[in-house]
């Protein structure tokens, strides 16, 4: 890859992704944001990688969007709607890709960056480490943010969250469920990087399919969720007794 705002390293089975527009604060204009959907969706296509692992260069893991951009474009709706369509598709690509994402948060992340942190499958943050989504603060409509962050927590505590647009400490984020684990700035990487390594030491197949049984299962009533999981593991066994 020669543009340099997106890093790529593969080691032990996990694919890096770093955010390397630092001058920017790593803002997602349509530019960094194609290129990380475009090394997710490649990431999930190769055999080799176990497991991905989103981070950034930087004091700041994402500002959001770039909103020089988006200011932009408001005078040109069509550049306004593509530009719509590939955030919608950063917002669903980790729900498409059977990979499983880790993701190091260092610094804050606003807007469509927190909503990168926490639609990972397995979230390490800083200590120092915060989110927030601000959108309404600067008179936007956060409108992706609302289905995403509600998912993930409940109705009340979104609306909170976009309403008030505070900051949430990393250890707030860990008692909402928004994080997976909190440690030590100095610790951040190497725990990061120790738990991509473990899921890409997990069994491949069985990881991935355990990763799309999750995506499919969490809209689905309980009932519903074991009767596909039963589907599933029927499928499974189907497979492994056809003739090969």
């Amino acid at each position: 890859m020669t543009d340099t705002t997106l890093l790529l390293h593969d080691a032990d089975g996990v694919r890096t992704i770093t955010l390397n527009r630092t001058e920017k604060r790593n803002a997602l204009d349509s530019a960094l944001g194609r290129a990380l959907v475009d090394a997710l969706r490649a990431a999930d296509q190769d055999e080799s990688v176990g497991a991905v692992l989103l981070a950034a260069n930087g004091k700041v893991f994402c500002a959001g969007a770039d909103l020089s951009e988006f200011k932009g474009e408001r005078a040109n709706p069509q550049a306004e709607a593509v530009r719509s369509e590939l955030f919608l598709e950063l917002q669903l690509v980790f729900e498409q890709i059977q990979v499983p994402v880790v993701c190091a948060v260092a610094g804050p992340a606003v807007g469509a960056g927190a909503s990168l942190a926490i639609a990972s499958d397995f979230t390490v943050m800083a200590e120092s480490a915060k989110l927030s989504w601000p959108e309404i603060i600067h008179g936007m409509v956060p409108s992706l943010m609302i289905g995403h962050l509600q998912h993930r927590t409940n109705r009340k505590t979104a609306f909170e969250l976009l309403a008030f647009g505070d900051s949430v400490s990393a250890d707030q984020a860990l008692a909402l469920g928004l994080a997976s684990r909190v440690v030590p700035d100095a610790d951040l990487m190497t725990v990061a990087t120790q738990a991509a390594r473990t899921l890409a030491s997990r069994p491949r197949a069985a990881m991935r399919e355990t990763k799309d049984l999750f995506i499919r299962h969490a809209s689905l009533p309980l009932p519903d969720a074991l009767r596909a999981a039963r589907a599933a593991a029927r499928e499974r066994q189907a497979r492994a007794a056809a003739p090969r």
